[in-house]
């Protein structure tokens, strides 16, 4: 095998670990509606370069909360999204103007630092994404983080664990913003950056696969489930992923 054959073989392993990656965190994400992201976020940037990973990373997020929208869809609070997208168009209007792309240890750490911060947060800030202060607040930093990190699901979780809804209404709800988020980002990277990304398009079409079928499992497995477990569960896995993505992060900016 010469020295091309051998790349092109690498690469196609690196592009099906991607669609597995895509896969299983789809599944997580289906199910407690964080997490999933913020861990394909990691892959994709330990396999590809940050431009890649964004972009990447935005299509198959956009694929995977489309997918949940439409399984939760009689849900979804609208009242909710109206005041998010004007906050999310102000970080946008921001970042516009002061054009910034990340290192990935910057990535890793501004991802990691979130869950902490949010334990930090006293109760009687009530950080209640039913308030439409609340819910523009959340679209600027939710926005201003998927730019600057690629993934803001522990930023988009602290204004949901405070509130009163059902599992079923934070899958719905979460859908449309993170979605609405991961089009904007797309939308930046690609016209306002003008990154150009070399990947074949059947990866595309992989990933999409991916999260669709992702979002399938995980819609049956939430149904096993009541909220108390799925509030439980998603601290503890969302600040364990803190940690691992703190930690290299550290490691990326020291070593």
């Amino acid at each position: 095998m010469d020295a091309v054959e051998c790349l092109g073989t690498i690469l196609a392993m690196a592009y099906l670990i991607i669609a597995f990656a895509t896969l299983l965190t789809s599944i997580i994400s289906g199910v407690l509606s964080m997490a999933g992201g913020v861990i394909l976020m990691g892959v994709l940037s330990l396999l590809l370069p940050v431009s890649a990973a964004m972009v990447l990373h935005g299509v198959a997020q956009t694929a995977s909360n489309g997918s949940r929208i439409v399984f939760h869809r009689t849900h979804i609070l609208w009242p909710v999204l109206i005041p998010y997208l004007i906050g999310a168009l102000a970080a946008v209007a921001i970042f516009t103007v002061f054009i910034f792309v990340p290192q990935k240890a910057l990535i890793f750490i501004v991802v990691g630092l979130f869950p902490f911060l949010s334990l930090a947060i006293p109760d009687r800030l009530n950080l209640d994404i039913e308030r439409p202060v609340v819910a523009t607040i959340c679209g600027f930093l939710v926005t201003a983080t998927q730019l600057v990190a690629g993934a803001s699901g522990p930023v988009l979780d602290v204004f949901y664990v405070k509130s009163r809804l059902t599992r079923h209404q934070v899958l719905a709800t979460k859908s449309v913003t993170q979605t609405s988020s991961h089009v904007i980002k797309l939308g930046y990277y690609l016209t306002v950056i003008g990154l150009t990304v070399d990947l074949p398009f059947w990866v595309y079409m992989l990933v999409i696969a991916a999260a669709s079928a992702g979002n399938s499992v995980g819609k049956s497995l939430v149904a096993k489930i009541d909220d108390v477990q799925f509030r439980y569960a998603g601290r503890i896995i969302i600040l364990t992923m803190g940690t691992l993505f703190l930690g290299n992060g550290i490691c990326l900016l020291v070593f």
